[in-house]
């Protein structure tokens, strides 16, 4: 796979399975991870610490979901600079000046 237009295609491709794929894993954990904290929420001598403990909870899968599509863009733009830079590499080079007078 020579072919740099390939290769960034690739580069897309993966980064928007990346992207896509992270944010609907995020729905589902937060999803699956409600039923079990609205359950515990309702007991009163247990409510209050519970609710403390979702809040941290959602706050950290959150973050842990954003860290993931803000690395996955990172590493989108550095292949692209890589990319950009194998291409000038691969150019060929202008012919050299020859002077006049020697």
């Amino acid at each position: 796979m020579s072919n740099p237009k390939r290769w960034r295609g690739l580069v897309a491709l993966i980064g928007d399975a990346v992207e896509h794929g992270s944010t609907a894993v995020e729905r589902i954990h937060m999803a699956t991870a409600q039923r079990p904290f609205q359950i515990i929420e309702q007991i009163p001598q247990v409510a209050a610490p519970t609710k403390v403990v979702h809040g941290i909870h959602d706050a950290v899968v959150t973050n842990t979901y954003k860290q993931i599509r803000w690395v996955n863009g990172l590493v989108q733009k550095l292949a692209d600079v890589a990319l950009d830079e194998t291409s000038r590499a691969a150019e060929p080079a202008a012919p050299a000046e020859i002077p006049d007078k020697i």
